[in-house]
């Protein structure tokens, strides 16, 4: 006899993944207004620091691969669709990143502090990587060294202690919300 005979079989799940997936759209919507909006303006180390992918890490470390390719792909339509940039490199880069960091955070089954800041070190390489891309296919004439001076390490240096700040908030909202299991 099925426990939930209104809703069927797995409501309990649907709806779970459901608020979940809700949740994180929020967070999503939240932090890339913060991105574009506030850290617009106020430019710490000179740049923005890319919020979006400090999610994507969080979220892929905390729940997951499939989570974090999921959150990467949306967050990097979201930032791509708020900057109105013509060539879409990172809804792909960060559903790579979210996908490989939830599968070796999961492999690993450590979810520690120390490995996490592993996991952002690579990003930030990722993000480097982007942006150097970025720049050589929209100026004419490329000057690595005012590139890497003026963007690369700015964004690097705002992205790395937004990470590290985000991990702490985020560990209690995805136990939380998972209910303490790990994916």
């Amino acid at each position: 006899m099925p426990k939930n005979r209104v809703l069927g079989y797995g409501a309990r799940e649907r709806s779970r993944i459901i608020l979940y997936t809700v949740i994180i759209g929020i967070m999503i919507l939240v932090l890339s207004s913060l991105q574009v909006s506030l850290f617009g303006r106020f430019r710490p180390f000179g740049a923005v620091p890319d919020l979006m992918l400090c999610l994507v890490l969080c979220i892929a470390f905390f729940q997951g691969r499939y989570t974090g390719a999921i959150t990467g792909i949306a967050a990097g339509f979201v930032i791509e669709a708020i900057g109105s940039v013509g060539l879409s490199l990172l809804p792909v880069a960060y559903m790579i990143y979210g996908y490989v960091v939830g599968h070796y955070a999961h492999a690993m089954h450590t979810a520690r502090y120390p490995s996490y800041l592993l996991y952002l070190v690579c990003g930030l390489f990722l993000r480097a990587a982007l942006t150097v891309a970025y720049a050589c296919l929209s100026y004419r004439i490329i000057h690595l060294p005012d590139i890497i001076t003026y963007s690369v390490l700015p964004e690097l240096f705002g992205t790395a202690i937004a990470g590290m700040i985000l991990y702490f908030p985020m560990k209690p909202l995805c136990a939380l919300l998972d209910g303490g299991k790990r994916r």
